[in-house]
Order: C-alpha cells, then structure tokens, then sequence
C-alpha cells in the first residue's frame, strides 16, 4: 500500500519509471556491448601471423598483393641479435608496412593506412566494436591487450600488432641491461 501512495504522485512516478528504464536499459547496453566485442584480438593482419618464421611472412607477403613486397630486397638486418626487418610499400589502403623479427618469429607488424581512403575514427570505432573500449587510450595512441598479443592503433594512422610475450621479454632484457649501465656508472662514479 505504501508503494502505491509514493506513486500517487505524477513527479515520483516519472522517476520511478526513469529509474527503472534506466537499469534496464543500462543493463541491456551493457550485455549487447559485451556480446559484440567478445572477440578475441587478431594476432595479425590478413594472411601474415605473429610467429610465422621470415620465410611464412616472405612467401604470404608474395600471395598478398596488398603489401607490395618485391623479394629479398625488402629484406634488411636490425641492429642486434637475431633481428630482421621487412618493409615492404603497399597499394590502395595499405601504406608503408614493417614486419619485425625476434629469433627467427614475427613479433611486430606495424600497417600505415593510407589516409586518403581512411580516417582515424573508422578504425578505432571498429576495433571498439570488435573487441570492446581499449585497455589505454591516450591523444596520440589506443591500446587493446591480452595475454598474447597487443594491438594498438596510433595517429596519424598506424596499425601495430605485437606478440606480448616477446615485447615482455625484450623489455625485461633492456632494464636488466639498463640496471647494469646504471651500476656500473655508479660504480665509476664511485671511485672518483
């Protein structure tokens, strides 16, 4: 009876009714953005996969025209051990676009979209779409991440696809390294 005296009145039953369409429409938004951005991340970009070894990523590149790869010349060392780099000019909406190696696997793809056929928004609005808001986001760069792969999509316009694991132990190698310098200058510092 109470309940009906509180909604006697046309202000509180506006609210009432305000409230409870907003749960519920909260709710359902809610559920629909969780089911369409389920998704997990691609672990690259068309037929090219982090991992693949630099003779996969040469033989997928030639069977993929958009890519624009012409062969071995493409085909350069990285300074440090282990480290191949392919660059290759694509066509159309691909522009200049960068495959990394890490022993002998793919661990970085790194894709220039032509902005004369896309804009930033499209892109990122579609990763939204496709795998939920971004796990960083800041003016110049959105991050999505899992335990296998980080892709981020950075301005003006570049699509960057990265093995997690590797970038987690290539980091690790470099603040060891960096942690060396920094003790060793220390120590120099110290017998001054």
């Amino acid at each position: 009876m109470k309940v009906f005296r509180f909604l006697n009145s046309p202000k509180k039953l506006f609210c009432a009714l305000f409230l409870l369409f907003s749960i519920f429409g909260f709710s359902q938004d809610s559920t629909a953005d969780k089911n369409s951005a389920n998704q997990p991340l691609p672990n690259g970009y068309s037929t090219v996969k982090l991992g693949m070894t630099l003779e996969e990523v040469k033989s997928a590149l030639l069977r993929d025209s958009d890519f624009g790869y012409r062969g071995d010349r493409d085909v350069s060392l990285l300074p440090g051990e282990n480290r191949h780099l392919i660059e290759t000019k694509g066509g159309s909406f691909l522009d200049n676009c960068w495959f990394q190696f890490y022993d002998e696997s793919l661990y970085i793809i790194s894709v220039n979209v032509n902005q004369e056929f896309m804009d930033y928004y499209s892109i990122f609005s579609t990763l939204c779409k496709k795998y939920g808001n971004p796990k960083y986001l800041d003016p110049e760069k959105a991050t999505w991440e899992d335990e296998n792969v980080i892709l981020s999509l950075e301005k003006p316009l570049c699509l960057k696809y990265t093995d997690a694991k590797i970038s987690k132990e290539l980091l690790e190698q470099s603040e060891a390294q960096q942690a060396t310098i920094e003790y060793l200058r220390q120590g120099f510092l110290d017998s001054l």
